[in-house]
């Protein structure tokens, strides 16, 4: 028996709340993409083997999972392509959750996707990386219970991206954004939001955003998402040197509204930056993205469109 799963990536759009006077902290909004991804197959073996990438972090995934449900069978991992680290593409839990669910499935442990996440070490913050793992598609979780830490964010909102529009994807030759302990580091340096900024975002998200994503107004859709992302920006200014990771950051996301996208901004900590555009004008964003960044420091461009399904798993018998 082998277990394949392919996941989607995910574009992180922010933080609604870093002020948690009303008994919530964080929430997120975000969506799958299609690329890139974590592709990888496992089957049970004698020993504890993982060929490709990242193979002593899958190996330290794996006795975790083993340590958690009390599984002594090993397996064999073998590792077809995985998500940039660090870049703001959510690889990290669409690694670990990759993993912990070929596991779940190789030895019947019957567990949620949600508790496997935390199981595996996510969700310290958010769910968005968890329920697009789940389900793909556009969704907002609703932040964690300041009260009661054990409590996972709760899944708010999900729905279908539209299919005609695209992201332009702009991974500049910079250096990786904020991780792990340098993460945690900084959230602590981060002031608390006043809540009119977090108000702000609310009103954006509920007023603007999430009517425009149903009615599919790309215009309305990308102003209030650049909102989002210009607030929560200027409140991390302190970690990160400004509103985005560096200053080439700001160039290219000035250069994306110069071509026209009607949403622009920097996923998770970045480097990772993006455009919304309709798809009939990905191809020439793309392009011209492409020749900007090569004429400056240098990186990668791609486009995506939305994951509107979670991981693909498959069983082969």
């Amino acid at each position: 028996m082998k277990v394949y799963v392919k996941t989607p990536a995910r574009l992180h759009f922010g933080l609604i709340d870093l002020n948690g006077d009303l008994g919530r902290m964080f929430g997120g909004l975000g969506v799958g993409i299609n690329q890139p991804n974590v592709i990888l197959e496992a089957q049970p073996s004698e020993a504890l083997v993982v060929a490709g990438e990242k193979a002593e972090l899958i190996k330290t995934l794996v006795k975790r999972f083993q340590d958690a449900y009390n599984v002594k069978s090993n397996v064999t991992i073998t590792v077809k392509q995985v998500i940039p680290e660090h870049t703001g593409l959510g690889s990290g839990t669409q690694l670990a959750l990759a993993v912990a669910t070929a596991m779940a499935k190789l030895f019947n442990v019957k567990a949620k996707t949600q508790e496997l996440a935390l199981t595996m070490g996510r969700m310290h913050r958010t769910g968005v990386g968890t329920a697009i793992f789940a389900q793909g598609g556009f969704v907002v979780d609703g932040g964690k219970n300041t009260q009661n830490q054990t409590c996972l964010p709760p899944l708010i909102f999900r729905q279908p991206f539209p299919e005609e529009w695209r992201f332009v994807v702009a991974i500049p030759n910079v250096p990786k954004g904020l991780s792990n302990e340098q993460e945690t580091t900084a959230f602590k340096k981060v002031d608390p939001m006043p809540p009119e900024e977090v108000g702000r975002i609310c009103r954006l998200t509920m007023m603007k955003l999430l009517p425009a994503l149903a009615e599919h107004d790309i215009e309305s859709f990308g102003d209030a998402l650049t909102q989002i992302q210009n607030i929560l920006g200027d409140n991390f200014a302190e970690v990160q040197g400004g509103r985005y990771t560096n200053g080439s950051a700001a160039e290219n996301i000035a250069f994306m509204q110069k071509l026209g996208a009607y949403g622009v901004g920097q996923s998770s900590w970045g480097p990772a930056l993006y455009g919304l555009v309709p798809k009939e004008k990905a191809q020439e964003t793309q392009r011209k993205v492409q020749a900007f960044l090569k004429s400056r420091m240098g990186g990668r461009v791609f486009t995506v469109k939305a994951a509107n399904r979670g991981a693909y798993i498959k069983i082969i018998k």
